[in-house]
């Protein structure tokens, strides 16, 4: 059975609502996808189906443009690899796709007219052998390291991807943009092996896993720490709660959403701001699903619920502390040399710097000249690209700061 039957485009009435249907089994594979095992060999399917489709492929390429990733539906071995062999050769039309905006949706007729479009290698010897020609693309993640492409494809005679078509997709490229975001961020934590709970503890975010109840059954070593602060975020007896019964009633909704997919308002998961009751910088909170079919997790550090929504927890005025200690140790700053050291990064004048530190312009004047000796530079703007380039050197691949030994 083609993953489109069903509601064709002649199909009748009847077939919003089996969109409907498609559109909401897709969104369940998506968030699934990064946590599961073959997840996005699943997920495919359901994203082919919901856009009428009889193919579908994932891709992952690297800065070079090389493939590192290629997860097919409805393609032999060598189709895909003609597929792949396609997206790297033909740089004409293959950097109009990259083109698109994150989160966009692409039909390869805005693109190119059809008659260009058949004269591309692109096509020739990537889509022809498929048998297929229209194309519907989406790019839900970018990064200088990675750029994620996933896209369907029709049979060669087909009718074009229509407006609805699209905005289905749109509906999707959301949960796409949420669920492969999430996978970046847990990167090599593989929640599956018997080491998931040392990996993630490697990551400087908060993480927190939660049952339908908002019971917490796990978390790492950072979300401990904030979860012992007892100040924006805490446990009662109901479970995780945040510092006031609003910001609790928010996240614990957020959380509900992710028991049972939804497309109301605007589908599950979602993200906050906690206000800390001591004052200070608050809490960011991103809550989305965690399922899957079957256990992904070795049930004797989670216990016997089964989670539903992950929680990750950043924490800027830490992250302020992280980068305030690496200046230290990388250049032997004192406090005050390293707070007016990040100050100066934010490019709006020394004054400016001095306002918000509460000293003297002068005192920013004195810490400079130290920062100068330290660092050996003579200028602010040799001072601000080596600062920048400390910043790419401590920051990770998904924009979290490295944990520092030691720290917490």
């Amino acid at each position: 059975m083609q993953a489109f039957e069903g509601f064709g485009e002649n199909s009748g009435g009847w077939a919003l609502m089996a969109r409907a249907d498609a559109i909401l089994a897709a969104v369940q594979r998506i968030h699934e996808a990064p946590l599961a095992p073959e997840g996005w060999t699943r997920a495919l399917p359901s994203i082919a189906g919901a856009l009428r489709s009889e193919h579908g492929i994932l891709l992952v390429q690297n800065a070079s443009r090389t493939t590192e990733l290629a997860v097919s539906f409805e393609m032999t071995s060598e189709q895909m690899d003609g597929f792949v062999a396609a997206a790297h050769v033909d740089s004409a039309f293959w950097g109009a796709i990259r083109g698109v905006p994150v989160g966009s949706v692409a039909p390869t007729s805005a693109l190119l007219s059809d008659r260009e479009y058949a004269r591309t290698t692109f096509y020739n010897e990537g889509v022809r052998p498929l048998g297929a020609f229209h194309g519907l693309a989406v790019s839900p993640l970018r990064t200088p390291q990675r750029f994620v492409h996933i896209s369907t494809g029709r049979r060669l005679g087909r009718q074009d991807y229509d407006s609805k078509d699209i905005a289905a997709l749109r509906m999707l490229a959301p949960h796409l943009v949420t669920a492969l975001k999430v996978a970046h961020r847990l990167a090599a934590a593989d929640l599956r092996a018997a080491g998931a709970g040392d990996a993630l503890d490697r990551l400087d975010a908060g993480v927190i896993l939660v049952d339908a109840a908002s019971k917490i059954l796990f978390a790492n070593q950072t979300a401990e720490a904030i979860l012992a602060g007892n100040d924006s975020l805490g446990i009662d007896r109901d479970g995780v709660c945040a510092g006031s019964r609003r910001a609790t009633w928010v996240l614990r909704r957020l959380i509900a959403s992710c028991a049972q997919v939804t497309m109301a308002n605007g589908g599950p998961g979602g993200s906050m701001v906690i206000p800390r009751a001591e004052g200070g910088g608050p809490l960011r909170v991103v809550v989305a699903p965690f399922r899957a079919d079957t256990a992904q997790i070795d049930t004797a550090w989670l216990g016997a619920a089964r989670p539903v929504a992950i929680l990750m927890i950043t924490d800027p005025e830490r992250e302020q502390r992280v980068r305030k200690e690496d200046l230290r140790r990388r250049f032997g700053f004192t406090p005050a040399e390293a707070d007016v050291a990040l100050e100066i990064l934010k490019g709006d004048g020394r004054d400016a710097s001095a306002a918000r530190l509460g000293i003297a312009a002068a005192t920013v004047r004195t810490h400079l000249s130290h920062i100068f000796e330290k660092t050996g530079l003579h200028r602010q703007a040799e001072l601000v690209r080596l600062l920048m380039q400390r910043e790419r050197e401590l920051t990770s691949t998904d924009g979290g700061l490295k944990k520092l030994d030691g720290d917490f």
